[in-house]
């Protein structure tokens, strides 16, 4: 009786997760269009570093060294070994360099610190004048 209760049980159980959907990443024509968009508005240039976001989670920095109609070519930058990588295995192409918040928090945080420099040095020399 209660290998026959285990057995249904059981059964049931996997009837209910077999039956769940499967959210896989699949990629669309436009998404593709649209890496395909940005790839080719950054061009093929040594200086113009990118960063490369794959659907497996995979990132590469590097750049673009040949495009393609379904692919482009990527100089991995330790390496320099070229890479071919297709526009709908791509989740994400963007620059290498620092994003703009990121400049203008530099910039703050640099003046914030020199105001704060010529604060102490003016109260040092009020100290001392005194």
């Amino acid at each position: 009786m209660f290998k026959s209760l285990l057995s249904a049980a059981l059964a049931v159980v996997l009837l209910a997760v077999g039956s769940l959907p499967v959210f896989a990443q699949t990629v669309d024509a436009s998404n593709a269009e649209k890496i395909k968009a940005v790839v080719a508005r950054r061009g093929v240039n040594e200086k113009k570093r990118v960063r490369v976001k794959m659907l497996s989670g995979v990132k590469m920095k590097g750049y673009i060294s040949q495009i393609g109609d379904d692919s482009f070519t990527l100089a991995i930058s330790k390496t320099r070994q070229p890479v071919v990588i297709a526009y709908r295995d791509v989740s994400k192409v963007e620059s290498g360099g620092l994003s703009g918040g990121a400049r203008v928090g530099i910039i703050v945080g640099a003046a914030v610190g020199a105001g704060l420099l010529i604060t102490y040095l003016a109260f040092l020399n009020a100290i001392e004048n005194n």
